[in-house]
């Protein structure tokens, strides 16, 4: 018996290590999700803009108070394309430079921690496209807000309060 006993384990353990390693599967298809992903990470691109806008602004002493609702709103219904999700791994398991991309991954500031929705494949196309339009006009106005003319008029009415 004892005979069986490794190899069994041995065995066993493979079989685990192999089912964990497998790829989710995910329905729907493969070439809509390629396509959401690309909007979720235009999405992200100009998120991550905005975190440096963001920080102008608040040098330039600009109230945005009205887009930085905005942004909240959009950080709370951004979600991430089945099969793009980022990976959590702790930094010390990697073997790259930090700020060093792994291939196909893209070292991020901002990231995504809100849970995916029960959406098909076109449905989750739809939504990146949605979100992505809306992160467009939120870059937009925070660009607006830095502008000359917005900054002389803005830094003219508070100093008349």
């Amino acid at each position: 018996m004892e005979k069986f006993k490794k190899p069994f384990l041995l065995l066993l353990s493979a079989g685990i290590m192999a089912a964990c390693s497998q790829e989710k599967k995910i329905e729907g298809n493969p070439e809509i999700y390629a396509e959401a992903n690309d909007y979720h990470q235009k999405s992200l691109d100009l998120r991550e803009e905005i975190l440096e806008l963001e920080k102008q602004v608040k040098e330039a002493g600009i109230d945005y108070s009205e887009l930085k609702d905005q942004l909240k709103t959009w950080d709370k219904d951004i979600i991430e394309v089945p099969g793009y999700e980022h990976a959590h791994d702790d930094h010390e398991s990697h073997d790259h430079e930090h700020g060093e991309a792994h291939e196909g991954h893209k070292e991020r500031k901002y990231h995504v921690h809100n849970p995916s929705k029960p959406f098909s494949d076109a449905e989750h196309l739809d939504y990146q496209k949605v979100l992505y339009e809306e992160m467009v006009l939120i870059h937009g106005k925070f660009k607006r807000l830095l502008t000359p003319e917005v900054m002389e008029s803005d830094s003219a009415s508070t100093s008349k309060q």
